[in-house]
């Protein structure tokens, strides 16, 4: 009897994403003691899967995280800032396949997820996250060079249950700066995800990234074609005024409401 009182006094009180969520509806309707205690839960399961993600890919294990955490659903995507793959196939070859090409000894690579924000859909069936994340990423690009960059972006990320258990769906990073330790990301030669994006051939005349293309110190995912390539978010620079994006995810009742991150 205690578990579900306190239970009940959490789901009455956890921020659920919005105001309108905090009057407790789901699809329009009131929602029953049971449904909000499952939505406490399923919030829970949420969080857990986004931050599987962030320690499967710490581990270089991205076919692990792949097959245990994502959708088997066909319409996967991934999404950076110029890039876009929207299929189960090009998922796998950017983010599993493409690895196999790179030595992952002395690899370490931390995106923390932190101050979440996650809306259930009303059915219950999918639901959409936010989150930022600064991190550090290191490891050997060529023998005997090693590199370490100071990483900060914020993730839109949207989960589908299937067969009772929640899965990430589409995934896309709103990256700020990837910037060698010892340098700054006001200066935008040395923030990586802020060069010249007006070609978009993945590198500049001096040979230097674009902004968006994924280059972690240790490994570069950018030598697969995307399935849309375009400047899909601006990385910070002095002169970027700020943007709510992502915008905070609001109730819905059913992911035909949405629009795909």
């Amino acid at each position: 009897m205690k578990v579900a009182i306190g239970l009940t006094a959490l789901a009455a009180t956890m921020s659920l994403g919005s105001a309108a969520s905090a009057q407790s509806l789901a699809c329009g309707k009131p929602m029953t003691t049971d449904q909000k205690l499952q939505r406490v839960l399923d919030i829970a399961e949420i969080t857990n899967v986004a931050s599987a993600h962030a320690y499967y890919h710490g581990a270089t294990l991205h076919q692990d995280e792949i097959e245990k955490v994502w959708s088997k659903r066909d319409d996967i995507s991934w999404t950076n800032n110029t890039d876009r793959y929207s299929t189960r196939k090009s998922v796998w070859a950017f983010y599993v396949e493409n690895l196999k090409n790179f030595p992952t000894k002395g690899a370490m690579w931390y995106h923390m997820l932190t101050t979440p924000m996650i809306e259930v859909a009303g059915d219950g069936k999918t639901a959409r996250a936010i989150f930022m994340s600064f991190g550090n990423v290191s490891g050997v690009m060529k023998p005997g060079e090693p590199e370490a960059q100071w990483t900060q972006e914020k993730y839109g990320m949207d989960f589908i249950r299937e067969d009772g258990v929640w899965k990430i769906w589409r995934l896309r990073t709103f990256v700020e700066f990837y910037t060698p330790v010892g340098k700054s990301w006001l200066d935008p030669k040395d923030n990586i995800a802020a060069v010249d994006t007006l070609a978009m051939d993945g590198k500049n005349p001096d040979g230097t990234m674009k902004a968006g293309v994924q280059k972690e110190a240790g490994a570069t995912f950018f030598n697969v074609k995307p399935d849309e390539k375009k400047q899909f978010y601006r990385a910070y620079t002095t002169d970027r005024e700020p943007e709510l994006l992502p915008a905070p995810p609001k109730p819905y009742c059913s992911y035909s409401e949405l629009e795909p991150f």
